[in-house]
C-alpha cells in the first residue's frame, strides 16, 4: 500500500493529511493561522514566514503521528488557496507580507500600454475594459508605484503553493491549474501569456514568475533542508496539484460535465468540469485550469460564503456559544439544529449574500429583505444558509447553460457539508440529489488523486476515482420544500439584484463606501 502526504493550506487553517492509494484518510491534523491584517481599508495581508512555519509544523506532526513507515510514503502533494501573492528574494524569503486573495487594493490613473492605437485595437476586440480592470486590480502595479524598493528586491512573485514548494525543494515552480486571474496567464493554453503587452498591463516581468508544471507532473523532490523542516523523507517526489477549489472538484469524483461540486468553506463555490474553454462575457462565473489536464473548472464564487456563518456566530450567536460550551459541541451545531424549527423560506426572509461583492460588480452589497416582527435570530440564520444556496443555484444554472450540460446531481465538501441540515436545505433549493462524500477534505483527496496519476499508480482519472472516491450519504429533495424554494428563487431571489443594484451605487455615492471606481 502506498501513502501520500498532502498539504492543504487554506485561508483560516492549514491541514496535512495521509491518504492511501484507496482514498482512505489515514490521519489528518490542522492548525489555525494568524488572521490577515489590514494596515489600510481594503488591504488584507498575512505574515508569510509565520504561515510557512505552521505548515512545516503541521506536516511534521501528521507524519510523526500517522504510524506509517517512512519508506511507505510515495509522494507529497500540495493544494492551497489561490490568488495570495508572496514576493520573495533569491533565497525564497519574503520581502514583505503576503497580499491575500481578500485584498481589494487598486492602482488608479494608469494608462494601457501602446498608446491610443493599441487602445483602439483593444476596444475593437472588446478587451479594453477587461484589461483596464486587470490593470487596476494588479498587485504588481500597486507594488511598483507604492513600494518600489520591495518590487525591485523581489526575485519571484509566488503563490502559497509555490512558496511551500520552494521550501520543500529549493525550486521556483507552480502548477498551471493553481494560477488564476490576478496573474498574466493564458488560461486557454494553461501557460504564461505569450503576449508581452499583457505583462505590461499587469506590471510584472515574465522572469519574476515561477515556471509552470502540470498537476500530474512530478515537479521536484524533497531537498535536505525540506526534509529537515517538514519532517519527511529526502528525495520524495513532490506534486503541485491544482488550486483548492479545482482539487475539490476532482476529490468529489467529478470527471464529467453533468455533476456539480459545491464547496462550503470560507468562500462558497460551485464548480462544473468542462473539456472546452468556456468563459462568461461579464465574468459572472470564472474559468480556471482543472485538476485534470486539458480540462477547465467553471467556478461560481460567493466570496464570503460560509465566512458568513462565522460572522453570524460572532455578532448574533453568543447564546449558542454558551450552550455549545455546556454540551461539548460547536456553536454551529446548535445553530444548524435550530433551523429545523424554521419553515423553508424562513417566513419570507430573503438574503442576498454579497457580504463580499460579486466578482463583476464591486458596488454590490449584501441585503436581507422581508422582515416582520415575527422574525428571530433563528430565521436570520436559516436565511443565511438559504441565501448562499440560492446564489449557488443561480451560478450553477448559468454555467450549465453555457456548457450545454444539465446538472443531475450535486456533490458537497467543505465544513458546511458536515451538517445534515445544510445538506438537506441545499438539496431542496436545487431540487437535486445532494451527496456527502466519504471525506469532507475533498481538496486534499483531489491532490492525492493527481499524485497517483503522476506516479502511474492508476492509468487514468476514471480508474483513480473508482478506487479512491466514495459517496457516504445522499440527501433527496423533499418535494414540498423544493416547490417553495423554486418559486422563491424564480419569483423573488433572481429579481433582488436587478432591483437593488441602482441603490448599491447610490449608497456608494453618498457614503463613499465602497469607494467608487
Amino acid at each position: 500500500m502506498k501513502y501520500f502526504i498532502v498539504i492543504d493550506a487554506g485561508t483560516q487553517n492549514i491541514k496535512a493529511f495521509i491518504f492511501d492509494e484507496k482514498g482512505n484518510e489515514v490521519h489528518g491534523e490542522s492548525s489555525p493561522v494568524t488572521p490577515y491584517f489590514a494596515v489600510q481599508p481594503d488591504f488584507a495581508e498575512q505574515d508569510a514566514e509565520a504561515y510557512l512555519q505552521i505548515t512545516q509544523k503541521v506536516t511534521r506532526s501528521v507524519v510523526n503521528n500517522s504510524g506509517i513507515p517512512v519508506d511507505s510514503f510515495a509522494a507529497v502533494a500540495i493544494t492551497t488557496h489561490r490568488s495570495t501573492i508572496v514576493p520573495v528574494d533569491e533565497k525564497g524569503k519574503p520581502v514583505r507580507p503576503a497580499i491575500t486573495w481578500l485584498d481589494e487594493r487598486k492602482t488608479e490613473g494608469l494608462s494601457l500600454p501602446g498608446g491610443p492605437i493599441l487602445s483602439l485595437a483593444f476596444s475593437a476586440i472588446r478587451m479594453r475594459a477587461k484589461l483596464k480592470e486587470y490593470q487596476r486590480r494588479s498587485k504588481f502595479n500597486w507594488l511598483k508605484r507604492y513600494e518600489t524598493d520591495n518590487y525591485n528586491k523581489t526575485f519571484k512573485f509566488l503563490t502559497i503553493s509555490s512558496y511551500i514548494f520552494h521550501s520543500l525543494t529549493g525550486e521556483f515552480k507552480d502548477c498551471s491549474s493553481m494560477i488564476v486571474g490576478l496573474f498574466p496567464i493564458d488560461l486557454k493554453g494553461l501557460q504564461w501569456h505569450p503576449w508581452k503587452v499583457v505583462y505590461e498591463v499587469f506590471g510584472v516581468e515574465r522572469d519574476k514568475l515561477p515556471s509552470l508544471v502540470s498537476p500530474i507532473e512530478i515537479a521536484g523532490t524533497v531537498s535536505e533542508e525540506g526534509a529537515c523542516t517538514f519532517g519527511i523523507p529526502r528525495g520524495l517526489p513532490v506534486i503541485i496539484g491544482a488550486g483548492d477549489k479545482q482539487s475539490e472538484l476532482l476529490g468529489a469524483g467529478v470527471t464529467t460535465g453533468n455533476v456539480a461540486e459545491i464547496s462550503y468553506g470560507t468562500a462558497a463555490v460551485i464548480e462544473l468540469l468542462s473539456s472546452k474553454y468556456i468563459t462568461h462575457k461579464t465574468m459572472d462565473f470564472l474559468t480556471w485550469g482543472a485538476a485534470i489536464p486539458k480540462h477547465w473548472a467553471l467556478e461560481g464564487f460567493v466570496g464570503r460564503g460560509y465566512w458568513m456563518v462565522s460572522w453570524f456566530k460572532k455578532e448574533f450567536g453568543k447564546l449558542e456559544e454558551g450552550e455549545a460550551l455546556k454540551l461539548g459541541v460547536t456553536p454551529e451545531d446548535i445553530l444548524d439544529r435550530q433551523t429545523r424549527d424554521i419553515p423553508p423560506g424562513s417566513m419570507g426572509l430573503m438574503l442576498q449574500p454579497y457580504w463580499h461583492p460579486r466578482e463583476n460588480d464591486p458596488l454590490s452589497k449584501g441585503a436581507i429583505i422581508g422582515f416582520s416582527g415575527e422574525h428571530t435570530r433563528k430565521h436570520m440564520y436559516r436565511a443565511v444558509i438559504e441565501g448562499i444556496a440560492y446564489e449557488l443555484r443561480r451560478l450553477g444554472e448559468l454555467m450549465a447553460k453555457h456548457t450545454g450540460n444539465k446538472i443531475t446531481e450535486l456533490r458537497v465538501g467543505g465544513g458546511g457539508s458536515k451538517s445534515d441540515e445544510i445538506m438537506q436545505i441545499t438539496a431542496d433549493v436545487f431540487d437535486l440529489p445532494t451527496r456527502r462524500m466519504h471525506t469532507g477534505n475533498l481538496s486534499a483527496l483531489g491532490a492525492a488523486i493527481d499524485a497517483t496519476i503522476a506516479l502511474r499508480i492508476y492509468n487514468d482519472f476514471p480508474q483513480a476515482v473508482d478506487n479512491m472516491v466514495r459517496v457516504k450519504d445522499t440527501f433527496i429533495p423533499k418535494d414540498e420544500n423544493a416547490k417553495i424554494y423554486d418559486r422563491l428563487f424564480k419569483e423573488v431571489y433572481v429579481k433582488m439584484y436587478p432591483a437593488l443594484s441602482p441603490l448599491h451605487r447610490k449608497i456608494a455615492e453618498i457614503t463613499n463606501y465602497p469607494r467608487l471606481r
